[in-house]
């Protein structure tokens, strides 16, 4: 197998007279190293010649011939190795902190300090694009706040333009994530006829538009426009997001017309970065006048009923389901959750409650199994409610068979639209319903690493269902447990362990049909073939380096190393591939559907898991009562689930 990049650079190595460090990051067109010369940090970008190679010297011709501010400099650049150079290496500077995705997640910040941040990177937009420069790839991820000042530097201009550039001629669009592409660019990659070699004119406005994304998430915690790439290129070229002050009703109406105004089709949105410049220049003007509104941080923060923006079910009635996996994944809150307590809380006893090990084990099963999990979650809940507080009469028709019940009205501007920019895991929350001013957020703390033990606390707006008389041993069973949390929590192991039973034998899937758009995702925007088996994953505990429990149902793997196709990396490592498990009676098939990178971008693909040297599935290893397979998997992408 060829060597990766990663398998040459090493720690502590010299390249070009520069020492390496560590890896810092990969993208489309390269890797970044942090490495060190004469006592002074940078970052150098490694850009394969062969297969990516006329970015490279795109993105060199730019930065050579220009230096913005707040944009990232060049300080040299060589080829490597010198003998035989295989890569464009760029010496960057070495810019410490984190993505403006990330810092809005750490700090969770008020209406004002958005504005404050965005206004020197719409005014570094207006110098770059009046030398005819235009980055083509903007995005969180591609704007970093210092660590030093706060303040924002833009960087990877490789996929920029300007007139005079190195042409490429492969593809009609520049390369970029598609949430950020404007109607526009979607529109003519959509069209049914077009002229051989006709490309995508990008422009100012396509750029101010991917900013526009960029607020919205900011604002919302969420992108406009979501789903797979069939649905997500026709509400895009639709051009109907919800307002952001609809979405989360703490973002000043203001705010939200703007971000609307750089949504909006290419006739009447925000012209460019000057009239943006002037635009938040106002806001911020605006936002002294009244701070009651603009200070309020404008997500939940790590509070016991905290959560991020209005989410509410809108799918009761439709598909209960559905709406109850969808309600039980929510967004991360934002601002940094508290420490740790110091010591853990004796519960009462008998029963002895259960430890911390057996809670991280619980929420593993509960990952894995949640439509039942959820079913049987909120029938206790609802049945406990009704014990300790008996409901009073109400004047309303019974609920239909399987449908959940709201206590209080839903508004109907809440909905349900995900995933987050930088998350897919579970996280506890209050009712959807809930409104937002019930929490005025929490102050960052100093503290990274959240409590290991996650509590729900059960509101007078949880879902309820119907009272039913306890038996005899029910009511033994609550006489001899004075602790709530003990009965909950017995009550969701009970229902992990119907959902998630051990060793089952069933005969191997079915023959079916990849989602739609996964191939031409996979093929097209990541570059990755049909076949391909560039997938090195791991199972959780794979640290044992032994053989791992497996379950049928819901599943997740990471990526050990970035999959990289001719040279360039397809997705980075710590992508979390997520699908559906299923045990047949000698092998164990993993079928993928969705790719998530660490950086939240989410994919829809169509893998299958096995082992080297053999075609499909993984090799069955049966452990008292416990199905095993080995936990370093190899992962081939396929046209069809076979």
């Amino acid at each position: 197998m060829k060597p990766t990049l990663e398998d040459v650079v090493r720690p502590d190595m010299v390249v070009g007279g520069y020492r390496i460090e560590k890896k810092l990051g990969a993208g489309g067109f390269g890797k970044v190293f942090l490495a060190w010369r004469d006592g002074s940090p940078c970052a150098l970008k490694f850009i394969h010649l062969e297969s990516v190679g006329e970015w490279g010297w795109r993105e060199l011709f730019i930065m050579l011939r220009h230096e913005f501010p707040n944009v990232v400099r060049l300080l040299s650049h060589f080829k490597w190795p010198e003998e035989k150079p295989e890569y464009l290496v760029l010496v960057m500077e070495y810019v410490p902190g984190v993505t403006l995705y990330r810092w809005a997640r750490d700090n969770n910040p008020c209406a004002r300090e958005l504005v404050e941040k965005l206004l020197p990177l719409a005014r570094a937009l207006k110098e770059v694009h009046a030398q005819e420069v235009k980055h083509r790839d903007l995005k969180g991820d591609n704007v970093l706040v210092r660590e030093a000042d706060g303040a924002l530097v833009l960087v990877d201009f490789g996929a920029g333009t300007m007139p005079g550039v190195p042409r490429v001629t492969r593809g009609s669009l520049a390369p970029a994530n598609l949430r950020y592409r404007s109607p526009e660019a979607v529109s003519f990659f959509l069209r049914e006829v077009r002229k051989p070699g006709e490309r995508y004119d990008y422009v100012v406005k396509d750029e101010l538009y991917a900013l526009g994304v960029i607020l919205y998430v900011l604002a919302t915690d969420v992108y406009p426009f979501n789903g797979p790439d069939d649905e997500l290129m026709a509400e895009i070229r639709a051009g109907k997001p919800k307002p952001p002050h609809v979405r989360n009703s703490r973002v000043p109406q203001a705010l939200s017309n703007l971000c609307l105004r750089l949504l909006a089709r290419a006739h009447a949105r925000v012209p460019d970065a000057e009239a943006l410049s002037e635009a938040l220049e106002k806001l911020l003007e605006e936002a002294k006048t009244d701070p009651r509104r603009w200070e309020v941080p404008l997500c939940y923060g790590w509070t016991a009923d905290g959560r991020t923006t209005e989410d509410a079910p809108e799918l009761v009635g439709k598909d209960p389901q559905a709406w109850l996996r969808r309600w039980i994944r929510q967004k991360p809150k934002r601002g940094r959750p508290p420490a740790p307590p110091a010591s853990p809380v004796a519960a009462p006893a008998p029963p002895e409650p259960p430890t911390v090990s057996t809670v991280s084990t619980l929420r593993t099963r509960v990952r894995r199994a949640i439509p039942v999990l959820v079913a049987v979650t909120v029938v206790g809940v609802g049945f406990f409610l009704d014990q300790r507080w008996p409901t009073p009469p109400v004047p309303t028709p019974p609920p239909a068979p399987s449908q959940p019940v709201l206590a209080s009205p839903v508004p109907a501007e809440f909905s349900l639209d995900g995933p987050t920019p930088w998350a897919t895991h579970v996280h506890e929350m209050a009712p959807p319903w809930k409104p937002p001013e019930a929490d005025a957020g929490a102050a960052p703390s100093k503290v990274d690493t959240p409590a290991p033990v996650t509590t729900v606390t059960l509101s007078s707006g949880t879902t309820r269902m119907k009272k039913k008389a306890p038996s005899s041993q029910a009511e033994k069973e609550k006489k001899g447990n004075g602790s709530t949390g003990v009965n909950v929590l017995l009550a969701v192991a009970a229902a992990a362990n119907i959902a998630c039973p051990g060793a089952q034998v069933r005969k191997e899937p079915a023959p079916q049909a990849c989602p739609a758009g996964a191939v031409e995702t996979m093929t097209r925007q990541l570059g990755i073939p049909v076949g391909n088996r560039g997938g090195r994953a791991v199972f959780p505990d794979w640290e044992k380096r032994k053989p791992v429990p497996v379950k049928e149902g819901p599943f997740a793997i990471e990526l050990q190393g970035d999959w990289d196709v001719d040279g360039r990396t397809a997705l980075p490592r710590g992508t979390r591939l997520s699908g559906q498990l299923c045990i047949g009676e000698k092998r164990v098939y993993g079928l993928i559907t969705q790719a998530v990178t660490p950086n939240g971008d989410a994919f829809t693909v169509c893998m299958e898991l096995r082992e080297a040297g053999i075609e499909r599935g993984l090799e069955l290893e049966p452990a008292g009562g416990e199905v095993r397979v080995n936990p370093f998997p190899e992962v081939r992408t396929v046209d069809r689930f076979e």
